[in-house]
């Protein structure tokens, strides 16, 4: 086998948001009077989360609730902001916000089934868990290894080093699956993983140095029989 384990990124590489993050904030905001559109809420909250900085382990929350916040007072704020705040931040701790990836599942339990340890490397926080388990995936993994706890995110090394400790083992035996160019896979590589790029929709076909696969299928055939 010319691996002993398979680390994956987890949103948008093994499972994604039921719609766009701005239709589901837009159908929690609608409850509350607020008529912004979809698209102008996915454009101020794709700004807002990239200029948040590092997860706060210690006030999880209170640092969505900020990006929120700015995203709202951007696009138009919502009355009683807080009550809407605390029912769209529980719509993404489960299946109501979350979906599978159609072939997660089986690839899951085809590597399960050859005996490989399984890992999360996430930036997410810690409603990961309840996530995992209303999506029924939780038990196939080895090690979940979060930004939240570590106090490091992806692309630092040290969360690829915690992720290390974690599964027990050398970077060589580990295989790292990824949908994010610089976060999962070049980063991984930095920490010596061998990082395989997900590419679902090719927007990264430009990238010939790069191992790029378009469904969790093909990480069936790259970890051996």
């Amino acid at each position: 086998m010319k691996f002993r384990a398979v680390l994956f990124d987890a949103a948008e590489t093994l499972f994604t948001t039921r719609g766009s993050v701005g239709e589901i904030y837009g159908s929690v905001a609608r409850k509350y009077g607020s008529n912004v559109s979809p698209e102008a809420i996915q454009a101020a909250f794709r700004e807002h989360f990239r200029g948040a900085g590092p997860l706060s382990p210690e006030e999880q929350k209170q640092w969505w609730k900020d990006i929120v916040y700015a995203v709202f007072n951007d696009v138009g704020m919502i009355d009683n902001f807080d009550h809407f705040f605390d029912e769209v931040y529980e719509t993404f701790r489960d299946s109501q916000g979350w979906i599978l990836f159609p072939e997660t599942l089986d690839v899951l339990k085809e590597l399960k089934s050859r005996q490989l340890k399984l890992g999360v490397i996430s930036n997410f926080d810690s409603r990961i868990y309840t996530v995992m388990e209303s999506l029924r995936i939780r038990h196939f993994f080895d090690a979940v290894v979060l930004s939240s706890e570590t106090g490091f995110s992806k692309p630092d090394r040290e969360i690829f080093e915690a992720a290390l400790d974690a599964i027990g083992l050398p970077a060589s035996d580990i295989l790292f699956v990824g949908d994010s160019l610089e976060d999962d896979v070049k980063a991984g590589i930095q920490a010596g993983l061998t990082s395989v790029l997900l590419d679902r929709n090719g927007r990264h076909a430009d990238q010939k140095h790069l191992q790029r696969i378009s469904s969790l299928t093909e990480v069936l055939s790259l970890v051996g029989m």
